[in-house]
């Protein structure tokens, strides 16, 4: 599955994917078309619950779209609407998506990370879209994605400025999950990956389902929650795993150690246990 500019890992439903693509990332046509044919890729494998994706550059996560395609010649309207699609793509994958941001991510390369579900930032990454400066509004939805986490007056400043926002003042703002130092990104993402490798993928459907349709219009989402909290609560399975919650003392003070007791019931569920609707 690797490419000239990628490499994938993949080991217990867990797809690592680092990018080493020339000096700064440049997301080059050649990089997007890599980019989108692995994504492609590991939407294939059911396996596959989670995706990692990382820079092996010391600097830079991905430094943005090459300026070259931006332009009206055939060649760079075709990179840069590869661009956009591979935007979406990252959008739209199965599986939960972290961009883990260790370095520059600034224009295409902000976008990309913005894309994914969740984003971590160490105290060497920067978020930017410079494109104004270009006279030109971000191409890869930076505009919307801005406005949606930062509000108004914060995106204005972001957007207008051009200038670099740390990974501190990101999660402060709300523009990233997490800010994370860089000596403890490993053992985050064990503790916050490792039980996503349980679900089961009509699970994680249903959760991106609702919380994007929350974004756009609260009252459907609304319905559609009621809805499926309902018809999930006659299935077999849910009433397998509350019985199995019970008997590992949910609803007792042994919630107090919530996270050994959850440990514990997927633990026996998931040794063969057959779990049917």
């Amino acid at each position: 599955m690797n490419t000239k500019s990628l490499k994938v890992h993949v080991e217990d439903a867990v797809a690592n994917v680092q990018m080493d693509h020339g000096e700064v990332n440049l997301l080059t046509n050649e990089f997007i078309l890599e980019l989108q044919h692995i994504i492609a890729e590991l939407n294939k494998d059911e396996r596959i619950k989670v995706v990692i994706f990382r820079s092996m550059n010391q600097h830079f996560f991905s430094a943005h779209l090459d300026l070259n395609v931006i332009n009206h010649e055939k060649k760079g309207i075709a990179g840069t609407k590869n661009f956009m699609n591979l935007i979406e793509d990252t959008k739209n994958m199965r599986a939960i998506t972290f961009a883990i941001v260790d370095g520059i991510a600034r224009g295409g390369g902000n976008e990309f990370v913005m894309a994914c579900d969740i984003a971590y930032g160490t105290e060497n990454a920067v978020f930017a879209q410079p494109e104004i400066n270009t006279n030109i509004p971000p191409g890869g939805q930076g505009t919307v994605q801005a406005a949606l986490r930062l509000g108004r007056t914060r995106a204005l400043e972001f957007l207008l400025t051009g200038t670099d926002m740390d990974a501190p003042t990101a999660e402060r703002f709300g523009y990233i999950t997490r800010y994370i130092p860089s000596n403890a990104i490993e053992q985050t993402l064990q503790q916050v990956v490792t039980p996503l490798t349980f679900l089961d993928q009509r699970n994680i459907d249903m959760i991106k389902e609702l919380v994007d349709l929350a974004i756009k219009d609260e009252k459907a989402a609304i319905k559609l929650e009621r809805k499926m909290f309902t018809e999930r609560a006659g299935e077999g399975k849910t009433q397998y795993l509350i019985e199995k919650l019970l008997e590992h003392g949910a609803q007792t003070s042994r919630e107090i150690q919530i996270k050994e007791l959850l440990a514990d019931v997927v633990a026996e569920v998931t040794q063969g246990i057959s779990l049917t609707k």
